[in-house]
Order: structure tokens, then sequence, then C-alpha cells
């Protein structure tokens, strides 16, 4: 098990007494470690105990967790380490694991398809500083149901093991542990395949005992990837957005900490659902959703670029790539410093020569550059885009009566110049407007991140 660091420790858990109610006064939770052994009250209410400890900083040394009612131990975990826990959601491109998805004949040749063979799935990780548990695909009983297979507790990300912890996760893991290699990680993972996000809300038959269960818990943050389940039909793909963002609320809620780092992915490349697009705007406009209680520590990862040339299936591979840079994300937010985005389009104003200049926002679009990302099975985190001389691709423009036509797009400054003779009076901007876009020359910066794709309605 991991607890948070750095922030109170709030344990809870069912005591129930055959001979009458329980008595709050005669639990205590303690841990013992570091020399010391640090004690919490509980209080109760319907046989459920609560017990708030001191925070404690990062430990790779293991604490011992005992709960006695007077002079029994009811419970006792000699393996408690304190670090950064992360609540791994959304569904199967953050679940995807070897085990479920790769781990049987048949299971391989569904997600491998013709696309890639399985010596080309990411390497396990094997390092007993990152610590897991998954819950179980179901929504019976009140309580987190862990998967059978976790033997009823957290594992190590180590040999066998590791299979059962979903790539992202994992490699998200150990890039932060590169840089923190004394934090130990510790990651809950409650995605599900195949689920829309109206089960992960409020209501939701997800939610209700995979993400309820743990309020009042302190986490560090949680990572999202989710939304394939939603781009089958318009309707949804509309809605994503409001219940994206009171998905979001949420869960701070849940975890009491209305700033709580947020981290999600934009959808990849795929082509098999029609709205995907819709989905991406969805993603892309949760980022300044009016009705978010805060944008604070919210990031976006655009992944346009990441799927080494794997878009054909519905679980490509780049997750290297995406959990790359979803740890400098998170490394930012935990240094309080800007968080890397790439060019995320804010404006486009009409020039007056039948042009329109497309703005970005405040912080993302410095050095704006044409590179062509590298759509082969060799691409890596460090390894994504190259220079070209080819001007971008992949922007059109509409007038007033919806037709889109392609674009030149020429880079000045900070800003992109978009110019298409067939259009005279521009209406419409939009940027790899498909499920599966293919161009071989896309916007990024300086940071050589790609920029999201996006439709927007032009100013005068």
């Amino acid at each position: 098990m991991v607890l948070q660091r750095d922030a109170p420790i709030t344990l809870s858990g069912l005591i129930a007494r055959q001979d009458g109610e329980v008595d709050a006064s005669a639990i205590t939770v303690t841990l013992t470690g570091d020399g010391t052994r640090r004690a919490g009250k509980a209080t109760v209410k319907d046989n459920r105990f609560t017990a708030t400890l001191d925070a404690l900083p990062a430990s790779e040394t293991p604490y011992e967790l005992t709960v006695a009612y007077g002079d029994q131990t009811v419970f006792h975990l000699n393996t408690v380490y304190i670090g950064d826990v992360f609540v791994a959601s959304g569904q199967s491109n953050m679940e995807l694991n070897y085990e479920q998805y790769y781990g049987t004949t048949a299971e391989a040749r569904k997600n491998l398809g013709s696309a890639f063979s399985l010596s080309d799935l990411p390497a396990l990780a094997d390092d007993p500083g990152i610590h897991f548990i998954r819950a179980a695909h179901t929504t019976e009983g009140a309580d987190f149901p862990v998967d059978p297979v976790m033997g009823g507790e957290w594992k190590a990300c180590t040999g066998t093991d590791a299979q059962y912890l979903g790539y992202l996760p994992q490699l998200f893991a150990q890039r932060l542990r590169t840089d923190e290699p004394h934090v130990p990680i510790g990651i809950i993972q409650t995605a599900w395949g195949g689920t829309p996000i109206r089960d992960h809300v409020p209501d939701g038959r997800i939610y209700k005992n995979h993400i309820a269960p743990l309020r009042g818990m302190h986490i560090a943050g949680v990572i999202w990837y989710q939304g394939c389940n939603d781009a089958w039909q318009l309707q949804n793909a509309l809605d994503y957005e409001a219940r994206f963002s009171t998905l979001i609320n949420d869960y701070r809620t849940v975890f009491e900490d209305p700033q709580m780092p947020f981290l999600y992915v934009q959808l990849a490349r795929w082509g098999g659902a029609q709205y995907t697009q819709y989905v991406r705007q969805a993603q892309l406009d949760t980022l300044t959703d009016p009705n978010l209680k805060s944008t604070a520590n919210l990031a976006m990862t655009v992944t346009i670029d990441t799927d080494k040339g794997t878009s054909s299936v519905i679980h490509p591979l780049g997750k290297d790539i995406i959990a790359a840079r979803m740890a400098d994300q998170w490394r930012a937010i935990r240094a309080h410093k800007a968080i890397p985005s790439g060019p995320l389009a804010a404006a486009a104003r009409r020039t007056g020569d039948g042009a329109v200049q497309l703005a970005f926002r405040n912080g993302t679009a410095q050095g704006l550059r044409a590179m062509k990302p590298d759509y082969s099975l060799s691409a890596s985190a460090d390894a994504v885009a190259t220079a070209t001389s080819q001007p971008v691709e992949g922007f059109e423009v509409a007038d007033s009566s919806g037709e889109f036509h392609k674009a030149t797009a020429s880079i000045n400054g900070d800003t992109v110049i978009l110019r298409c003779p067939q259009v005279r009076a521009i209406s419409q901007v939009r940027y790899l407007w498909a499920g599966e876009p293919h161009s071989d020359s896309l916007l990024y910066n300086a940071s050589a991140l790609p920029a999201s794709p996006f439709i927007l309605a032009v100013s005068r």
C-alpha cells in the first residue's frame, strides 16, 4: 500500500460487533516506522471508522499499519509506503495491460490486428517502488471492489505481477521514479474498458463503488484516458464537455482538494468511431470550461502524433510517449511552473485581405514550426517528430455555407495565417478535423509539442 506524502493520512474501514454498537474510543489506528509511532483516534458512523494521522514525507522504508479495538488487533499490514498516489481512471486505453489484452492468443489477435506484434509492446516495469491495486469489473456492493487477480492486496510492479497494471500508468510511474527514485508511486487503477463517461460521473454505475468509496483519501492526482465510447453517437459527443467538467469537479470534491491535479489524454488517432473529432474538441474546451470550479492544475495531453503508425487499432502503441508528456506536466504542476502544452487555438480573425489570422493561448505558441511526425514503430518519447521544410498541413476553412476547403498555412511569429482562394469570406477554421487524420507536416511549438485539433468560428 502507498499513502500520499505531505498530506494528512485518512484511513477508514468497517468494524462490526455482534454484541452491540462499536465504541469509537476503543479504536486506535497506528503507523509505526522510522523509529516513531503515530496514533490516531477514530470516529464511527454506521460501523465505519475514520481516523486521521499527521502527514509524513516520502519513504521507501515501509511503515506498519495496525488497527486495534481495545487490546485486540483487527488489522495489520507491514508494507505501507509513503509516496505519491494516483488514480488511473477512464476506459480501455488506460486499463490496457498485458494480462487482459494480450495474455491469450485470441485477445492478442484482436488487439494487435495487423498493426504491430507482441515484440513491439513496451517492456513491463520491474520496479519495487511502484505499487498498484486494480478495481474489479463489478458494480456490486458499496465498497471498493478489488480485482481477484490482486489476491485482495496491493502488488509491486515487478516480475509477472507487472502484467496486471496498465501500460500507461506504469510507464507514467516509471518516468516519475526516474526523477525522484526515493518516492514510491501508488496506482489505484479504476479504469474499465468499453465504458462511457456517464458511468464515471456521480450516479454512474462505476462511480458509486470505484470512486465514492475513496472519499476523504488524499492523492497526488488523477490520470484519465477515456472518450472512445462517447464518440459513436453525436449526442454523447456533444454532451461530453458538460459531463467531463462535472466529473472533474466531483473527483476533486471526493479527494478533498479543489485544485487537485487532473491530467487527461485527448483521444488518439482512430477512425472507427464517427464523432471522435467532436470528443477531442470537448476535451480541448474543458480546459477553459466556465463550469469548472477551478481550471488550476488541469492538463491535457495531445496524442495526434503518438501512435507510431498503429492508428488502425483502437489501442494503439505510443503509451510511452503519452506517459512522458503526462509526467512532464505533473513535474511542472508540482514545481508550480507553467504546464507544458502544444499550441492551443484561441481566436481566428479576418485580416482584411481575405486571409484569417489564427492566435493561440498564452504560453503555448512560442517558436511555432512545422514538423513531420514519426509514424513508425521506432518513434519514442525523445524522437516523436523531425523538422520539415513542408508547410503545415491539415487546416481547412469554410464560409457561411459550411463547406470546407483545404487552406494554405504560413507561420507568422506566434500566429498562423490561413488562405484559401475558394472561400471568399472565411467564417470557420478547423485543424485535423477527422478521427484518423493523415498529414505529413503538423504544427508544433518550440517544446516539440503538437497543436491540438480544433474547430473555431472566425470573428471580424
